[in-house]
């Protein structure tokens, strides 16, 4: 097992055109060939290649790991991908009440997570510090940030020349893994996903990075703000 420090996967992203594959049902509207062309191409949790739109290389997988993720080593390995960057630490970075009373510890320590994975581990992984996780916590008004935003985040963070988010539509479809039906859960959880937060965040600051959004996205970002 090899875990990376933040210089490592610096030399992947700095100045690199990046594309940030999302699952929603609308990356499928991206052309042949677009998404491969990108220098770096990071897909999310339970992706799917759907031939020719979502393209097929894979080179980061960015994912909390955590039991409802499905993609086995053998899978990645597979896909051709040669670093694993990991949304959660191997810690427990934040507390809640709620959470502690309701005995679901899962929500706030995320240990679990690694010893689940302890064989699973097949090449080069980024593992955030505690203080990155509740950088991106704090960006939401203490609310989890899904993964893909997450993954957002940490990618804008290493300067790359350019990243292309396709595939996000901030759950507004009801649609998640291109074509599974998501539904609000744990809706008394008071950090619990806040998906109009994340794309309020984008609408705000795509001005302020390299950042580049398919037209569903800013067709979703129009309406919404």
């Amino acid at each position: 097992m090899m875990f990376v420090d933040k210089a490592h996967v610096a030399q992947i992203f700095e100045g690199k055109a990046v594309a940030l594959v999302g699952s929603a049902p609308s990356v499928l509207k991206n052309k042949a060939g677009f998404i491969d062309s990108h220098d770096v191409v990071v897909r999310v949790n339970n992706y799917k290649i759907v031939m020719p739109s979502t393209g097929k290389r894979t080179d980061v997988h960015y994912s909390f790991y955590g039991h409802s993720i499905k993609k086995k080593k053998e899978d990645l390995i597979s896909d051709g991908v040669y670093l694993c960057m990991c949304k959660c630490p191997n810690s427990k970075p934040i507390t809640s009440t709620w959470h502690e009373l309701h005995r679901k510890q899962s929500g706030i320590d995320f240990t679990y997570i690694y010893r689940h994975r302890a064989s699973f581990w097949f090449t080069e992984t980024y593992v955030p510090t505690d203080e990155e996780f509740r950088h991106h916590f704090n960006i939401l008004n203490k609310h989890m940030p899904t993964t893909g935003f997450s993954a957002l985040l940490d990618i804008l963070s290493y300067n790359p020349k350019s990243v292309y988010m396709t595939g996000y539509d901030f759950f507004t479809s009801g649609v998640h893994n291109v074509d599974e039906v998501w539904s609000k859960t744990n809706m008394n959880d008071p950090i619990r996903h806040m998906p109009h937060l994340e794309s309020k965040w984008v609408s705000e600051n795509k001005d302020k990075y390299p950042l580049i959004l398919d037209d569903h996205i800013k067709t979703v970002i129009r309406r919404s703000y």
